[in-house]
């Protein structure tokens, strides 16, 4: 095979024809004094839900402009509470104390929902939309193209600055690292390339200061047999320290070995969420621990967090691309780099591959301000 064959082939990664697709876009907007002041007509001070009818009013508004653009799944939240979205055979909303998921298959479901608590003045609005159809990747840019002028008109009816949005592009890739030692038959070659640069193919150029952010999240099942592979401290607040430190040493030796030096195990019971951030940070907020990373370092290392004294039914192993991962071509080679050190971690911890699942989810997000 030709060199430059050979080359070209490394920067694609083969992934399973059962892959699952998201994209969903996400506007923030500060709920400002000034803002506030703009609206004072409804709000109600002295009732027991003041601002009912200003939550209200901006729900319809942007119901209303989504409609005029066929966006069937939107959702609007105003209890600052923490959007996650992923995919799901079945469609299904969840609340908790601090986030609202959204479970749901892109090709037959849509929905449309508000959640606020007039009684309580939220920090932001956020606006969510939601990806519908089955080619979701190769529609993506189209799709992005369509809420931004949604969010256009709703800025312009409710007299906005779009310099006060803040947008968010997001898109998963979500498989079976084994799916074909379960029989699943097929791939689809991708060269994973920045969303910025596959949107300049399409004719849609984002703003010059848009952030961009890559990385694959693994869940990774603790079952009998993982449990049974080392014995656990008599301590019981070092109990599972054994295993947690089993899995940890397994996988970062076996991403370090594929030059990936950012990234993070979480066994606590926590949910990470991964953001672009100027400098490193680990923040614990309640159920959520935020882990901040800059694609423009190359060796932030791993952060190792969890609870020796609590099982958990799964950990959260994280690889964060930095921009050197990125090629000419994408990052392709990050996500075959990735495949490759979870099956050496996986014959590390002698994974049953036609049984058990070691589920891949690769994300890339971008996000701006509209002006």
């Amino acid at each position: 095979m030709p060199i430059s064959r050979t080359k070209n082939l490394q920067h694609k990664a083969y992934i399973p024809s059962s892959a699952r697709e998201n994209q969903y876009l996400m506007a923030k907007i500060p709920l400002t004094d000034a803002l506030i002041t703009q609206f004072q007509y409804l709000i109600y001070k002295n009732k027991e839900n003041p601002f009912e009818k200003l939550y209200q009013y901006f729900a319809d508004t942007f119901f209303a402009i989504n409609d005029k653009y066929a966006l069937e799944s939107t959702q609007f939240i105003a209890n600052d509470k923490f959007a996650r979205v992923r995919f799901s055979p079945e469609k299904f909303t969840a609340q908790t104390k601090q986030q609202v998921l959204f479970l749901y298959n892109p090709k037959y479901h849509t929905s449309r929902n508000s959640f606020f608590n007039g009684a309580n003045r939220a920090k932001k609005i956020t606006l969510i939309f939601l990806a519908n159809g089955e080619d979701i990747r190769g529609q993506s840019a189209q799709f992005h193209r369509l809420v931004t002028k949604a969010l256009t008109d709703f800025a312009q009816e409710t007299n906005i600055a779009l310099s006060q949005i803040r947008v968010s592009d997001h898109q998963h890739l979500t498989y079976d690292l084994f799916a074909k030692n379960k029989g699943i038959e097929g791939s689809q070659a991708h060269k994973f390339r920045a969303i910025a640069d596959r949107y300049l193919a399409d004719n849609l150029v984002l703003p010059e200061q848009a952030r961009s952010l890559t990385y694959a999240v693994v869940d990774f099942p603790i079952n009998a047999r993982i449990r049974g592979l080392v014995d656990l401290d008599e301590n019981i607040q070092k109990r599972y320290n054994p295993l947690y430190s089993l899995i940890a040493d397994a996988f970062i030796g076996a991403a370090k070995n594929q030059n990936l030096n950012n990234g993070a195990v979480i066994a606590n019971g926590l949910v990470p969420i991964i953001r672009s951030a100027e400098d490193e940070n680990v923040v614990t907020a309640g159920e959520l621990l935020m882990l901040g990373y800059n694609p423009q370092h190359t060796s932030c290392g791993y952060t190792c967090k969890w609870n020796s004294a609590k099982l958990v039914d799964s950990i959260q192993l994280i690889f964060v691309a930095s921009d050197q991962d990125k090629t000419s071509h994408g990052y392709g080679k990050f996500v075959n780099n990735v495949e490759q050190a979870l099956r050496v971690f996986s014959q590390k911890l002698d994974i049953v591959t036609e049984k058990e699942e070691i589920m891949v989810r690769l994300h890339q997000h971008i996000g701006f301000h509209l002006a």
